[in-house]
């Protein structure tokens, strides 16, 4: 029996910016095909799921400057339209996003507190992510954002997951964040058995580069680590496709692609929309004898509440 495999998309992020970004200078790739508004996130999202994703990880944005906003009714309301237009499992991104203030080109990252604020979104999310260590995320010639994810904030966002009943995906941006992951386990904080899903950014600088052999070892890693973790992973620009097909050959449950991570369907062709990138990783996982696991497969493999 083939293996089923959960496609996410990452509709638009927190650092793409869209071609029309306002008094910008350009920190980062840009495209017009960005959705920004999440009545335009919500139709990105319901194009995915026609093109077989089954996972959509969100972010919200400041309509006017576009850039990442932590309002928190920005965030509902993108998760209120995704769930007016399809079943699609939500996931937001607990990191939220760094952005630059306008003023002063000055890269600002989400507080603690903005972060855990995510843990009263309404109409609530069915994932949220974590982030598990600290880093510093290089941005182009702006120079770098501290990512900081301490301890005693991951113990209130573990919490607060496991008293809402949400499903948790672990961001493990370097192998010293599964040895963070597991020193919370022998805590108490939570169970290194219990079935949370891993996700392994690459190709970010100032995070783990994008290689087969960095992928072969942390995933290995994990999995001795925690045995009934599922996990998934991603790569950054040019490194998309081959490292989400490195992922396949190795076992992952889920594989992400997305505008956050790669505006590209080909080289220097921009994709215009998610589905496409989302197509492209569906024909990838076929010719690998995958088969595209649904909504209900996927909530079942994530152990998520049923809608």
């Amino acid at each position: 029996m083939a293996k089923k495999l959960i496609i996410q998309v990452a509709p638009f992020g927190s650092n793409t910016l869209h071609e029309n970004t306002p008094n910008l200078p350009n920190l980062g790739k840009r495209t017009p095909y960005l959705p920004i508004t999440p009545e335009e996130v919500a139709e990105e999202a319901y194009r995915s799921y026609n093109a077989g994703a089954t996972l959509c990880h969100i972010h919200a944005r400041d309509p006017v400057h576009m850039l990442a906003t932590p309002d928190i009714k920005v965030w509902g309301d993108v998760v209120a339209r995704i769930r007016e237009k399809c079943p699609i499992v939500i996931e937001a991104g607990g990191g939220i996003g760094a952005w630059v203030d306008t003023t002063t080109w000055q890269i600002i990252a989400a507080s603690e507190e903005q972060k855990l604020a995510l843990l009263d979104i309404k109409p609530e999310p069915d994932m949220l992510t974590l982030n598990m260590g600290t880093f510093d995320m290089s941005i182009g010639k702006y120079g770098f954002s501290t990512f900081s994810n301490t301890p005693p904030f991951q113990r209130k966002i573990i919490k607060g997951i496991l008293e809402r009943g949400w499903g948790m995906e672990l961001e493990i941006w370097d192998v010293s964040h599964l040895y963070n992951t597991m020193a919370l386990c022998e805590e108490g904080v939570f169970d290194k058995n219990m079935p949370f899903h891993i996700d392994y950014p690459l190709g970010v600088a100032g995070g783990q580069p994008a290689t087969a052999k960095q992928l072969m070892y942390i995933s290995e890693e994990g999995k001795r680590m925690f045995p009934n973790s599922k996990w998934q992973a991603l790569g950054i620009g040019k490194d998309e496709f081959p490292m989400i097909t490195m992922a396949m050959l190795l076992g992952a449950d889920s594989v992400r692609v997305g505008l956050e991570d790669n505006i590209y369907i080909s080289h220097g062709e921009l994709a215009k929309s998610n589905a496409e990138l989302v197509e492209k990783a569906v024909r990838i996982a076929r010719e690998l004898d995958f088969e595209i696991a649904t909504v209900e497969e996927a909530r079942e493999l994530l152990h998520l509440k049923k809608k």
